[in-house]
């Protein structure tokens, strides 16, 4: 049986620069959020949570911009395809969105926090994110 096509939405450049002025404020907030010097990381998860929404918003607003549309799915790996289609830089991108999808249940859900090495990967990833979609839009 062939897989059912992924959910997208038409989007375009006013939403491209929406979208990535919320990757960037969720970015902002993950890294006032996060203080790898507290040995208990108690906003570790919390700034880790913000950090994939930035992550998220960073991809849509990319794939808004070179795409015309993006990924609309409950599973937010469909977001990795449509951004491993934007040349050139967007596999290493869908590489950094997976990564960050994949911390996703242990920050959101967990009942261990995130270790110090989990939550920098996870804000230089969502800072690789904005910063490829702001390279995106600038073309």
């Amino acid at each position: 049986m062939a897989r059912k096509q992924p959910r997208t939405q038409a989007c375009g450049g006013p939403q491209a620069r929406q979208r990535l002025g919320h990757a960037r404020s969720f970015l902002e907030v993950a890294e006032l959020a996060a203080d790898v010097s507290d040995p208990s990381l108690e906003y570790g998860s919390v700034a880790v949570s913000v950090a994939i929404l930035a992550g998220i918003a960073a991809a849509d607003a990319a794939s808004c911009q070179e795409l015309g549309k993006r990924s609309r799915s409950e599973n937010h790996h469909d977001a990795e395809a449509l951004l491993e289609q934007i040349t050139p830089g967007g596999k290493r991108a869908a590489s950094q969105l997976r990564q960050l999808i994949g911390i996703k249940d242990t920050a959101h859900y967990g009942f261990i926090n995130v270790s110090a090495p989990q939550l920098k990967r996870s804000l230089r990833q969502a800072r690789q994110l904005v910063e490829f979609a702001e390279e995106v839009l600038r073309r």
